[in-house]
């Protein structure tokens, strides 16, 4: 193992209450880890192990993660691989912009030889200085050669799930199937029942189901001798090549392929092939001659197996892969590193206040937590406390903080302003509040602010440094965010930044923006003190966000900072004579930020509560109007909403 490995990695499995074709790959891939020595666990989406739902996955415990699909974002500390195993019409099946946009929140990729699934995130991380293009490999394939070269009983294997017994449509495939049904040449494997649907109930070819364990079907291919490998038209448009093409070649059998140019390219004469955009009366004639060749020439149909076994061992086993990955790891991530903060600049120094406006000790353990597993080494940290919470809490304020491995300063000051009784408060606004930690900023180069409900993952700061690090000219960046409202993740990444309006179901939040402090205007707090909901609104002033492509922030929808009563209307006179440019932001605007949009993302999460999302953004509206003192405007509105 190399220095410093923990020799543990994890993969994540998106649907762990049923089964699928990853459990399949999930299963070979631990087979592969075994083998190198090398221990994979499962996950959940969120980095909740599955044999433990109480421990997270992180840094500190797995060397990186691997995700297998495109439909949700990275949710995990640790550093991630998403594997480019899907052919770019699967994303546009599943929302194009969303999927795609996913992939993005990963550390790096692992590419599967398709240059049509590489290019696609190539073009999207091609401005950016947090990704580089994929450079590892990793084949939805098998740990090693299982069996040598054979032609079994030479019979034809297939598997799959026969997708037209649901949809009730016809397919060149089905055909050519129901013909080679009538010989006694055709082995059938594949689901018994799927979605209530005896699939294969008139095939008199079908075998069996075949458990997905890693072996079972491997077995099975070995057994028959023969294998034939067919595509779709969005694996071939993409030039991907399905797991039965390496499923197969591992099992010992000769191959009956069709044209994906990714066979040909890597296997060329190894394999025998037919196009499947002939007539099915063709297809089926190809098949045969395929077959009557193999029966009378076994030597030579052998020696082509034994050549694709060749070609697998040099490149698509899964210990290959595994340890190619393990062996360059540590390279790969200081070439990320290097470009991200390049070491020939200097890193500046930030200063990080963590806002605490009530004493909650979930909350207190998350910014340690927050602050414990950052990467960027020169950050101070600052827990910001109200002066009557501190007085009340302080002991157990300070005894957590000795726990954090970096020294912590406290500092108090007003969140409300209190009368002479204690329960007396009056809302003080946050921007009042930042403003006076402004004025400690002398000696730092940046400056960042932490919300209560937010959390950060080990390399925030890294990517937010770096923007600074590599642009002087670069006076505030961003990052993109995660939102999650409890139990369920909203499945897109938060890229909105609209200063316009306070939207509480896709806040803009705080600790996404990292500000220079000498590009601070001397006169902010003519502004900034005012402000209650959009205080950074007028930190941001008239400049340009340099937005970075990572999403290493997640902020809680189920808690609302601030949480006291702001006035937009209000807002918005101050914001526009102070920097009026702010208002012309409006990076990434968001679809599913909007309730009343019912998308695709949104409505496919149950847990979500859309109601009260709903009626917090309806009474949103509403108050806006009553601030502005259109009663008219108020009543259609009411009307017009049915209250």
């Amino acid at each position: 193992m190399p220095d410093k490995s923990i020799g543990r990695f994890a993969i994540v499995k998106l649907w762990p209450d049923i089964k699928t074709a990853e459990d399949e790959c999930i299963a070979r891939i631990k087979i592969a880890a075994q083998v190198l020595g090398i221990e994979c666990i499962e996950v959940k989406a969120n980095g909740l192990l599955i044999s433990d739902s109480s421990v997270h996955v992180s840094k500190a415990n797995v060397d990186f993660v691997i995700h297998l699909h495109y439909d949700t974002p990275k949710l995990y500390d640790a550093f991630s691989f998403v594997a480019l195993w899907n052919p770019i019409h699967f994303y546009h099946e599943w929302g194009y912009e969303r999927t795609s946009r996913n992939l993005t929140t990963h550390d790096d990729f692992l590419s599967c030889s398709s240059d049509a699934a590489d290019d696609h995130v190539a073009r999207m991380v091609r401005m950016s200085s947090t990704h580089l293009p994929a450079n590892f490999h990793l084949y939805h394939s098998t740990a090693d050669v299982m069996y040598p070269p054979s032609l079994g009983d030479c019979k034809l294997f297939y598997a799959g799930i026969n997708w037209e017994a649901i949809s009730g449509g016809r397919s060149r495939h089905q055909d050519v199937l129901k013909r080679l049904d009538k010989t006694d040449f055709l082995r059938i494997y594949g689901p018994t029942i799927f979605q209530g649907v005896r699939v294969w109930a008139n095939y008199k070819s079908y075998v069996c189901e075949v458990p997905f364990d890693g072996i079972s079907l491997i077995k099975e291919i070995s057994k028959a001798g023969i294998s034939l490998v067919l595509s779709s038209q969005a694996h071939k448009d993409s030039e991907l090549m399905s797991s039965r093409l390496f499923e197969s070649v591992s099992a010992g059998a000769l191959v009956i392929c069709d044209e994906n140019l990714f066979a040909k390219k890597f296997f060329g004469n190894s394999l025998l092939y037919i196009d499947s955009r002939s007539p099915s009366e063709q297809i089926y004639t190809d098949i045969t001659r395929h077959l009557e060749w193999i029966h009378t020439h076994p030597d030579e149909a052998i020696a082509m197996i034994t050549k694709a076994q060749e070609i697998f061992l040099q490149k698509f086993t899964l210990t290959r892969n595994l340890a190619d990955l393990y062996d360059g790891l540590a390279e790969r991530m200081l070439k990320l590193s290097a470009q991200q903060n390049p070491p020939e600049n200097p890193a500046p120094k930030v200063l990080i206040y963590f806002l605490m406006t009530n004493y909650d000790e979930s909350v207190l353990k998350a910014h340690i937590q927050n602050i414990n597993v950052q990467d960027y080494a020169d950050f101070y940290p600052v827990l910001v406390v109200d002066s009557l919470v501190s007085n009340l809490y302080r002991p157990k304020i300070e005894e957590l903080l000795a726990t954090s491995s970096f020294t912590i300063e406290l500092v108090e000051l007003n969140y409300f302003s209190y009368g002479i009784h204690p329960k007396i408060k009056a809302n003080r606004p946050l921007g009042s509040v930042l403003s006076q930690l402004l004025s400690a900023t002398e000696g730092f180069d940046a400056v960042m602010f932490v919300a209560p409900n937010e959390k950060i993952f080990s390399n925030h700061i890294s990517v937010l440094a770096g923007a600074l690090q590599r642009k002087p000219d670069v006076h505030c960046a961003s990052t993109a965010a995660i939102l999650i409202n409890g139990d369920a993740p909203v499945h897109h990444v938060h890229e909105t930044l609209d200063f316009g309006h306070v939207n509480p179901v896709g806040p803009t939040g705080y600790g996404r923006f990292i500000f220079r402090v000498s590009a601070i205007p001397e006169d902010i707090n003519i502004a900034l003190q005012y402000l209650h909901g959009r205080p950074l609104a007028v930190l941001v002033g008239n400049n340009n966000i340099d937005q970075q492509l990572p999403a290493t922030i997640i902020i809680y929808l189920d808690t609302i900072f601030p949480d006291r009563p702001y006035k937009d209307a209000h807002e918005n006179q101050i914001i526009n004579a102070y920097c009026s440019q702010v208002f012309r932001i409006a990076i990434g605007q968001d679809k599913y930020a909007n309730p009343l949009v019912k998308t695709e993302s949104v409505s496919r999460i149950p847990k979500f509560n859309l109601k009260a999302i709903y009626r917090r953004w309806i009474s949103t509206q509403i108050r806006a109007v009553l601030e502005q003192g259109l009663l008219a405007r108020l009543k259609a509105l009411k009307r017009k909403l049915g209250l």
